[in-house]
């Protein structure tokens, strides 16, 4: 055992260094970056390559849980990668606000999550908000529609919405409660994601998930296996 973790230590340090050498020549070559190469070495540090490996982990095991296979949970992985790449939202909120919906036995549709995103945009509000007060409102609880600029009133098993001084009756369940808020999203804030992209905000996340996935792909590509054989 000890001598398979020297083996594996050794391998470690040479993929490692390595990776070292390479940023050393991507330093010689490229002098008018400045700091931004050694921003980037000291971003692929060891405990950062181990972070984001981690991290990774535990959203790919949400969603295998949410979605009831690896298959099923690499397919959701690759559309939640697609739409935190166009949205304001970092993956990992992106990856908890679609296992919150479909562990409510909700929509977690690309429709939705647009929508959701969308409406959450217009609102100045994190996606994780959003997905909360769509899981409250479809379990009857609507306080925190609230934030959103949605009142309520309750009558028996129906509920008026007023929304921007529109009254809308429908029933009071989740279906329609998700039907009516899916709307809004797409009738009236359509795109609104697109153009808090355009912000700086919207910019400083796309750049956090593009690195991400930058480092996660550095670490699957052997460092990540020679560091859980050291384990």
């Amino acid at each position: 055992a000890s001598r398979r973790a020297d083996r594996s230590t050794s391998s470690l340090r040479q993929r490692v260094g390595s990776l070292g050498g390479t940023l050393a020549g991507v330093a010689e070559k490229a002098v008018l970056l400045g700091g931004v190469v050694g921003t980037l070495a000291g971003a692929l540090s060891l405990n950062s390559l181990v972070s984001t490996q981690r991290q990774f982990d535990v959203l790919n095991s949400q969603l295998i849980t949410a979605t009831g296979g690896t298959k099923q949970a690499a397919a959701a992985f690759d559309e939640l990668t697609k739409f935190a790449s166009t949205t304001p939202y970092a993956l990992e909120q992106a990856v908890q606000g679609f296992v919150q919906l479909k562990n409510l036995g909700l929509d977690p549709s690309m429709r939705s999550m647009k929508s959701y995103g969308d409406f959450a945009a217009a609102m100045g509000a994190d996606l994780s908000q959003m997905i909360e007060a769509v899981a409250d409102a479809s379990t009857g609880e609507f306080e925190r529609l609230k934030a959103f600029g949605i009142t309520s009133k309750q009558q028996g098993d129906q509920v008026s919405l007023t929304f921007q001084g529109v009254t809308t009756t429908i029933g009071k369940n989740s279906k329609e409660i998700q039907e009516y808020l899916l709307a809004i999203g797409e009738t009236k804030f359509a795109g609104a994601s697109i153009e808090r992209m355009k912000t700086l905000d919207g910019a400083m996340s796309n750049l956090g998930d593009n690195f991400n996935s930058f480092k996660l792909a550095v670490v699957q590509s052997g460092i990540g296996d020679a560091i859980k054989d050291i384990v």
